[in-house]
């Protein structure tokens, strides 16, 4: 049976958009082979980059609100302009700093200055357009129409508070200590992976999820097989089926050779 493997990017496929020559290779290998290998990461489109050069078959992006798949887009599924600009006000009123993001541009809202100047000066020269992004204030009003997720970061936001205020239609997933994203209610990334299945034919088609973190889960617990990177958090390896070696260490190729996808 073919396989259809979805890669989280951040900590899986990639390291601030450093992708291991041995994932490269794995890649190449289980496409000789017949199957096919998209991403499937929490970053919007115009976040990820230009990724031609990686020669996947397909993308999901945003957590599953935009789906590619053979330069057709399959899955489009923006917030409501109502929800986005609901969710908005309720980081604004935790005083969190947040980006707006769809396909075609990104935005950020900067609530907390102190904030923003850390990560930035975390971030360093590593290739993160989000601190880099134009102003939530200077957007149109039809840019508001077409985003596809938000989400807050940096800081220290009680999480549980936030995720309470959310308004209903729309799921707060935690990313790590101040950090989540707001995406719409069922879509993520297993409704993304689902959708290819879908669009290839379901019955012809195992998949494969690799991930290393908590927005991961949906797809891990969803997928025939699941891979947790070994640098991923407890609740990936815990929602995996197998447990590979950390990125650097030739993560992504011996999970598809241990999956004998080459």
């Amino acid at each position: 049976m073919k396989t259809a493997v979805f890669l989280d990017l951040d900590g899986t496929l990639w390291e601030w958009g450093v992708v291991p020559d041995s994932a490269r290779e794995a890649i190449r290998r289980a496409q000789a082979n017949g199957h096919k290998v998209l991403s499937n990461t929490g970053r919007a489109r115009s976040e990820a980059g230009d990724m031609s050069y990686l020669g996947l078959d397909g993308y999901c992006f945003a957590a599953g609100a935009e789906v590619i798949l053979d330069g057709k887009t399959i899955v489009d599924e923006p917030l409501e302009e109502g929800l986005i600009r609901r969710v908005a006000e309720v980081f604004d009123s935790f005083g969190l700093n947040y980006s707006l993001e769809s396909g075609e541009g990104s935005w950020i809202c900067v609530n907390n200055q102190a904030v923003y100047e850390e990560r930035v000066a975390m971030i360093g020269d590593a290739p993160d357009p989000i601190f880099r992004a134009p102003r939530v204030h200077e957007m149109t009003l039809e840019q508001w129409k077409h985003i596809h997720k938000t989400f807050y970061h940096g800081g220290d936001p009680d999480y549980a508070e936030v995720a309470a205020a959310m308004p209903k239609g729309v799921t707060l997933t935690y990313l790590g200590p101040g950090f989540a994203e707001a995406t719409a209610e069922g879509v993520n990334k297993a409704t993304a992976m689902e959708a290819v299945r879908s669009y290839l034919g379901a019955s012809e088609w195992r998949t494969m999820a690799c991930g290393d973190s908590d927005n991961d889960l949906t797809m891990l617990r969803a997928a025939d097989v699941s891979v947790a990177m070994g640098n991923g958090n407890d609740n990936a390896k815990a929602a995996a089926t197998w447990v590979t070696t950390d990125i650097h260490d030739d993560g992504l190729f011996n999970a598809f050779a241990h999956f004998e996808l080459f």
